[in-house]
């Protein structure tokens, strides 16, 4: 009888675990959609400094970070923080360094970082009028993103969810 009871509440443990393993995977899609948003965000509010206030570069994202919610306002904040520093580097190695240490995987999936990254090396390095067409650029892109996850979030987010019952279920019967 406790051999019974031992396998039930493993079982239910399995399947817990499991379940709980395909919310997580749906939050992260959420939570990635979110910095998705917000980087468009931080990315407007960049566009406007530029064109109507022409404010430094370090400044432009800090303020930025302000604005943000989430994640990824420290990596703008941490951006402008080296910048402020000032310690001869140009902007796009600083952006190169702080994406890799800042933007791990749970904070946006490959493709945006490569985006993101490509960006970098568009900010600070050209004229007012270059860097308005570039961050336009970047905004479709990032706009075309942003449209395909949100299409696909609710069949990602019912896979995770069963793919996590099931896959647990199947597992309690290969264990059982």
């Amino acid at each position: 009888m406790a051999n019974f009871v031992i396998k039930i509440a493993g079982a239910m443990l399995l399947l817990l675990g499991t379940t709980a393993f395909g919310v997580y995977k749906g939050c992260l899609y959420n939570s990635r959609l979110d910095n998705l948003y917000e980087i468009k965000k931080a990315f407007l509010y960049i566009q406007g400094e530029i064109r109507y206030m022409n404010t430094p570069m370090p400044e432009t994202l800090d303020g930025a970070a302000r604005q943000m919610k989430g994640q990824c306002r420290k990596f703008f904040s941490r951006v402008a923080m080296e910048l402020y520093a000032g310690r001869g580097t140009e902007l796009k190695q600083v952006w190169e360094e702080t994406i890799s240490r800042e933007i791990q995987g749970e904070v946006l999936e490959r493709e945006a970082v490569d985006v993101l990254r490509e960006m970098g090396g568009q900010l600070g390095c050209l004229d007012m009028h270059a860097q308005e067409k570039a961050i336009d650029y970047f905004l479709k892109k990032w706009d075309y993103l942003i449209e395909k996850r949100r299409k696909e979030k609710s069949e990602k987010l019912k896979l995770y969810y069963v793919c996590g019952v099931m896959g647990g279920l199947l597992m309690v019967i290969i264990i059982v």
